[in-house]
């Protein structure tokens, strides 16, 4: 079993750089690789105390640093959250009545909990 480690889809194969989540949509070795000041301006709306809050372990990193991927995969994930987990992708896999429950069962897969991330999911801005 393979897991998206943005939203905890099982892709029932591997998968690789360029593939494409069919619940979240996050392409992974593209969307991924952010640096510190893209997600400040992207997620952070250029406050630095959201950042911290959201990512302490960024306070000492050069802004054009890339982040760690595990990092980025929390931004990316809180934006999905905040969206409502939409399941985006792939009309061919797309689950019928698929419900923010569903979300958190997935999520759980990979041990977040949505309830948990929720309120830093709202600190993100709109986009």
């Amino acid at each position: 079993m393979t897991l998206c480690y943005i939203c905890g889809w099982n892709f029932k194969e591997y998968y690789s750089g360029g593939d494409i989540c069919s619940c979240c949509g996050s392409e992974y070795d593209f969307d991924d690789c952010l640096e510190k000041k893209e997600i400040l301006e992207k997620y952070c709306g250029n406050d630095r105390e959201k950042l911290h809050i959201m990512a302490p372990e960024l306070d000492d990193a050069k802004d054009e640093k890339n982040v760690a991927c595990d990092i980025a995969w929390r931004f990316i994930r809180l934006k999905w959250v905040k969206k409502g987990c939409p399941f985006k992708w792939a009309k061919e896999e797309k689950i019928e009545h698929w419900t923010i429950e569903d979300a958190k069962k997935q999520l759980k897969t990979i041990r977040y909990d949505y309830d948990t991330l929720l309120p830093l999911a709202n600190k993100i801005i709109n986009g």
